[in-house]
């Protein structure tokens, strides 16, 4: 009897333990509470504060992208219309260097042609073509017009930047009015000169400096064009020297 008695828990230890349990229990619960809670009033605040932002941002690197996208295809219309244009110009100068190519191959047949007729009629150098026109008349214009077409192509050779083209141009031209300085009346000699310097100006600031070389061709053309005018208020083009300045009188004490 008394083994038995030991045996069987006390009540004091049976409570013991069923308030370990309800412990249990409760903080279980408690922990539920807890849980339920934070899950209640946890997610408005996570979906304001943490998804709403990102859901925001996503828009909006959305829109960005998509801006991006727009522009980037406006800019590749653009892009596209510009080459277009670039090629259509190209095409228009190549056009007009063709042009000009063919017109002075018909100078240098009808050239040709007066070589070999002045050769036939040496013993009458003066002979009278139209008008009292001479041959050695028709040669010089024709000349002149061959350096038009030389310094005109000379111009477009400049707007494509082929600086190697454009000089073998304008020295050709420069060559072919310096022989004809002695054949040229007197009353166009000195505008033939300042031809001629403005062309020797342009070869000088040849590759280095263009824009300045296609003003030098700009005025030398101008000047072909209308027909070597008397121009007494043009002189020849100079280099012109920077003035040192003048020192600054000191005051003695």
């Amino acid at each position: 009897m008394e083994n038995e008695t030991q045996s069987t828990p006390s009540f004091s230890s049976r409570l013991g333990r069923a308030f370990i349990v309800i412990l249990r229990v409760v903080f279980f619960l408690a922990i539920l509470a807890i849980l339920g809670w934070l899950i209640y009033f946890g997610t408005p605040y996570i979906y304001e504060n943490v998804l709403l932002p990102i859901e925001n941002n996503t828009a909006r690197i959305e829109e960005l992208e998509s801006q991006q996208r727009s522009e980037l295809e406006q800019l590749d219309d653009q892009v596209s219309e510009m080459q277009e244009q670039v090629e259509a110009l190209e095409t228009e100068l190549e056009d007009a260097i063709s042009a000009h190519d063919e017109t002075l191959e018909n100078l240098d047949k009808i050239e040709a042609s007066l070589d070999t007729l002045f050769e036939i009629s040496k013993e009458q150098e003066q002979l009278l073509v139209l008008n009292g026109t001479t041959i050695a008349d028709v040669r010089r214009q024709v000349n002149l017009s061959r350096t038009i077409e030389l310094l005109t192509r000379a111009q477009l050779y400049l707007s494509q930047n082929n600086f190697g083209l454009a000089k073998s141009d304008i020295e050709n031209a420069r060559d072919i009015l310096i022989s004809l300085q002695t054949e040229m009346p007197a009353e166009r000699v000195e505008a033939l000169e300042v031809v001629i310097d403005h062309l020797n100006f342009a070869l000088e600031n040849l590759p280095k400096y263009p824009i300045i070389a296609l003003d030098g061709v700009n005025i030398a053309w101008q000047l072909l064009v209308n027909d070597l005018p008397d121009l007494p208020e043009l002189p020849p083009v100079e280099e012109t020297e920077t003035p040192e300045p003048e020192p600054t009188p000191t005051e003695t004490p």
